[in-house]
């Protein structure tokens, strides 16, 4: 669990970078990933948290 939300923390980050950086043809993709990476990372945690994963 530890490993995907590194990667889904590091693939909100470069979303966020890149309209700083000019990029702005993802608009429309961070729209909507930024939101559902935050609420995988969530859900997972409070899985980890209760045990519901064995």
């Amino acid at each position: 669990m530890a490993k995907l939300t590194a990667w889904l923390v590091t693939l909100v980050g470069v979303l966020l970078v890149l309209p700083l950086l000019g990029v702005s043809q993802l608009d429309a993709l961070s729209k909507w990933l930024i939101p559902l990476a935050v609420l995988v990372i969530g859900i997972g945690k409070l899985v980890r948290n209760y045990k519901l994963m064995k």
